[in-house]
């Protein structure tokens, strides 16, 4: 049962039993009424005979009981009439009340009181009301009584009336009451609490998004409840982005942890693999070059012993890849505007004679906020990203390259410069993307790419207190961003810390 029918039930229950408590007394209250108005009828009709007779009878009052008799016994409600004579027995009863059982009166008692006694009597055939009147003489003697009889149907009648009456107009105040309560409560509490119930399982399932003060405007209860609930939601919606904010910001440190792991292993192997493979390579190399010299050597022989010494560049390329992933310096920072970076790398990529079907624009933002970086170092990674950007698109195709600042909502949570690589090539698959900055990992064949370039670019730009992220869907090609503290965020931050 829901929470508005059992107010509605108990509020029903409380007016139900003080309805009923005054609806007894009521009753009793009106059952005294008609009895009250019985006496006062019967006694009001036992004066009048008494004085009638006590004045008409002189001390003979027997002469008049037949004629009085009859004249009695016609009025409303009165059964008959019963005179008693000097010795207190009947003399004269109405034909009425012949073999009717009367009550047991004392009537030498009342005639020696010479005070009337009433009364209740039942009988099989009902309930009767009695009186007994004494006469008296001039003389002060009491000379005999009479007993008046009414029945007690009228009564009866208007009392089961009263009753009826005052029963059907209880009831129906009872179901307006019922109605208007129940529509009162449904509209002042059952509604307002069901819509607060929903409204909290939505908030269970992550819907903050309430605005019940305006559903519920009401200076009550109720209303301040609305505003309250909407304040509440309003600071879960703020600590839920703040948590998610948090998560993202572990997230992004474990995985950056586990690049530096990563890392770290590449460093010893390159140590190690430095040590092992590149003093013996040289050794080989050195002789090949030696045989390569000699002019005796076969043109075949010659060919062989070149695809020798290329093979061994190729390893000494990627065992210095390797050293500089491990050993790579810290960097030198300075004030450095990227688009002059951004425009020197590419001189230098521009000199590998693109594809003529290739055409790369830039978008540069005027007046760009400078960054603290190492330049060189940066120009390392604009290379990997410019060097990928065109292996992508092949022989045809466009890449853009831009900058721009952003005061906020970029990939830092302050001011930042953000640098942008696009290109309408095939893409990266979906389940490449999550492994695309991991060591080792690439999608080129074993001719065109070692999987270090985005690693080590990835890592420079973090020791920058950057960050680097990839956008692409398969068909419609790759966005690489790269986004840099702002020099002004920068020397606020150490101004803060200087002055804390």
């Amino acid at each position: 049962m829901s929470l508005g029918n059992r107010l509605t039930l108990y509020l029903l229950v409380t007016v139900v039993v003080i309805t009923g408590l005054d609806l007894y007394l009521s009753l009793r209250r009106t059952r005294a009424d008609l009895l009250f108005d019985v006496h006062r009828e019967l006694s009001s009709i036992a004066r009048t005979l008494r004085v009638t007779l006590e004045k008409a009878g002189d001390d003979a009052p027997e002469r008049y009981f037949a004629d009085i008799a009859t004249e009695v016994s016609s009025f409303a409600n009165i059964l008959g009439v019963v005179f008693y004579g000097r010795d207190g027995q009947p003399a004269f009863t109405s034909s009425s009340l012949h073999n009717q059982p009367l009550p047991k009166v004392e009537v030498q008692s009342v005639m020696g009181s010479q005070a009337a006694t009433e009364g209740v009597f039942t009988t099989e055939t009902g309930r009767r009301y009695y009186r007994v009147e004494p006469i008296v003489s001039s003389t002060g003697v009491g000379i005999g009584a009479f007993l008046l009889l009414e029945d007690f149907p009228i009564f009866t009648q208007e009392f089961r009336s009263r009753t009826l009456q005052t029963l059907l107009t209880t009831l129906a105040l009872l179901a307006l009451l019922a109605t208007v309560t129940s529509l009162v409560v449904r509209r002042s509490a059952t509604r307002p609490l069901q819509t607060f119930a929903q409204k909290a399982m939505d908030i269970g399932r992550g819907n903050f998004d309430q605005q019940l003060h305006q559903q519920f405007a009401r200076e009550d209860e109720i209303g301040l409840l609305a505003q309250e609930f909407d304040r509440m939601c309003v600071q879960l919606r703020t600590a839920q982005q703040q948590l998610l904010a948090e998560n993202e910001e572990k997230v992004r440190l474990a995985q950056e942890l586990r690049q530096s792991e990563k890392l770290a292993m590449v460093g010893q192997l390159a140590s190690r693999l430095a040590h092992e493979i590149g003093s013996p390579l040289n050794i080989i190399r050195g002789r090949a070059q030696q045989l390569l010299q000699q002019e005796s050597v076969e043109e075949q022989q010659r060919l062989l012993l070149a695809t020798i010494v290329a093979q061994i560049e190729r390893i000494s390329r990627f065992v210095r890849q390797l050293l500089t992933l491990a050993r790579r310096p810290e960097p030198r920072l300075r004030v450095t505007q990227l688009n002059d970076v951004v425009l020197r790398t590419w001189e230098t990529v521009g000199g590998r004679s693109a594809p003529s079907g290739v055409e790369v624009a830039f978008d540069f933002t005027p007046d760009l906020p400078t960054v603290h970086a190492d330049p060189d170092q940066l120009q390392q990674v604009f290379l990997n990203l410019y060097v990928n950007a065109l292996q992508a698109i092949g022989t045809v195709g466009k890449v853009i390259v831009s900058t721009r600042f952003l005061p906020h909502g970029g990939l830092l949570s302050g001011a930042s410069v953000e640098v942008v690589f696009a290109d309408n090539g095939p893409g990266i698959a979906l389940q490449d993307l999550p492994r695309i900055f991991e060591p080792f990992f690439t999608t080129k064949n074993l001719a065109e790419g070692s999987g270090l370039g985005l690693a080590i670019s990835q890592d420079i730009v973090l020791s920058h207190h950057g960050r680097i992220h990839v956008e692409s869907q398969p068909g419609r090609g790759s966005r690489f961003t790269v986004a840099f503290p702002s020099a002004d965020t920068t020397e606020s931050s150490v101004q803060n810390v200087r002055h804390a």
